[in-house]
């Protein structure tokens, strides 16, 4: 009988070891497991997208969004995959609400910025760019996005001083389209008619970035502000040498020589 008791003992214990697998096997994977697997989706999704692969990273995001609907880098995430679509209106809702989440990430305004600029809404893309460098004020790529978003909006004088802490943090960072920080600035004072100030910017753009044609541009209309029209002309040929055939080279840098031709000629 002890054995059998023993034996029954057993018996219960292994049933019980048994019970309690098959219950943990149905709780599914812990928190902390939950929360590695979103790091590596996120970050999986992330190299997608930078790597061209939206469906990829569209599939994945929304993955991540079933099990996490409030999670703000994955909505931003897919906000930039409806960017990368051209799908601007689905892309701007999920950018705000990513903001809305989490409103000290400086990431969310700043492609929010980028989109505002994308679809030519210049003053609200210039406010996106200046939370942005609110934000993480040590960031030059923002700082040089806000100062270029203020000059197309015609606020010369803050962005010059924005594009002068940009100059400090980083006199070699460069937009998108490859235009120096100097170049930019340049504009800004150019826009107040500082036009020696201005000068001396783009001659400095051309020294940090030789292949900056928009520092050739820049002096370019500085010097026909001058009546300095030889030099001016320059300075397009200068800018046609590395861009012959850009609809700017045509429809700007091109009409420019024609235009400035007959009048260096009278001088």
């Amino acid at each position: 009988m002890k054995v059998m008791s023993r034996f029954g003992s057993l018996v219960i214990a292994l049933c019980l070891s048994s019970v309690a697998v098959a219950a943990c096997k149905e709780k599914g994977p812990t928190p902390e497991e939950l929360e590695a697997s979103r790091k590596r989706n996120l970050a999986d999704a992330a190299t997608r997208l930078r790597n061209g692969k939206t469906k990829d990273a569209d599939a994945i995001y929304t993955k991540v969004l079933e099990t996490h609907p409030e999670d703000p880098d994955a909505i931003a995430g897919l906000g930039k995959v409806r960017y990368e679509q051209k799908d601007f209106k689905a892309a701007e809702a999920l950018l705000t609400k990513a903001m809305a989440v989490r409103p000290e990430v400086a990431e969310f305004p700043f492609t929010l910025g980028e989109l505002y600029a994308v679809t030519e809404r210049p003053p609200e893309s210039a406010e996106a760019y200046g939370k942005a460098f609110k934000l993480d004020p040590e960031n030059a790529t923002f700082g040089l996005s806000y100062g270029r978003a203020l000059n197309i909006v015609g606020k010369f004088a803050e962005a010059e001083g924005v594009l002068r802490e940009v100059v400090e943090l980083d006199p070699q960072v460069l937009t998108p389209d490859k235009v120096g920080v100097h170049t930019v600035l340049g504009d800004a004072l150019r826009g107040q008619q500082k036009l020696d100030d201005a000068l001396r910017m783009y001659m400095k753009a051309q020294s940090v970035y030789s292949s900056d044609k928009m520092a050739r541009a820049g002096a370019a209309f500085v010097y026909e502000e001058k009546q300095d029209f030889k030099h001016a002309l320059d300075e397009w040929s200068a800018y046609i040498q590395r861009d012959c055939c850009s609809d700017y080279s045509r429809t700007v840098a091109q009409k420019k020589i024609m235009e400035l031709g007959p009048k260096n000629a009278e001088g």
